[in-house]
């Protein structure tokens, strides 16, 4: 993506150790990484580091209208650019909605592959890891819909 883009947006800092986004919080708007590196925790396991410029965080909580399922944190200094009315943001600048986009088909990609080689590895068990392969298959299969967060994702 063009990084000019966002040029005009607010320049937000922060130094390592500081967490952008908190999982189960509110979200405060989206930000776009424009230099640094953030790693993406999910219940305190480490899923993502992120060092590519135009990264976007914030982006599955704000379409799904809920909090954040993953927490940010800088590992370096990090710059991000902030958008604080992602709604209007998206309709006023079609070129990031697309950018945003395709970031969000690649990670359904990548997912999807993973998923794909777990159903092949327990495809033939007979034992309990068999039901696997089954759950895999219902949630490869059945067109996705909104999904309840637990209480405390509220």
């Amino acid at each position: 993506m063009d990084l000019s883009l966002l040029k005009h947006l607010p320049a937000v800092a922060f130094a390592p150790g500081q967490v952008v986004i908190t999982e189960g919080q509110p979200l405060a708007g989206l930000y776009f990484l424009e230099s640094g590196e953030v790693e993406v925790l999910k219940e305190g396991e480490l899923i993502a580091e992120v060092y590519e410029p135009g990264a976007v965080f914030g982006d599955m909580a704000f379409l799904l209208g809920t909090t954040p399922t993953a927490t940010v944190k800088a590992l370096t200094e990090t710059v991000f650019r902030h958008v604080s009315d992602p709604a209007v943001f998206f309709a006023t600048t079609p070129g990031v909605a697309l950018h945003t986009a395709t970031i969000l088909a690649r990670r359904l990609d990548s997912l999807n592959r993973y998923l794909v080689d777990i159903k092949h590895q327990f495809r033939d068990r007979s034992d309990h890891l068999g039901m696997i392969d089954e759950m895999l298959d219902a949630l490869m299969h059945k067109h996705p819909r909104n999904i309840p967060r637990r209480p405390q994702d509220d």
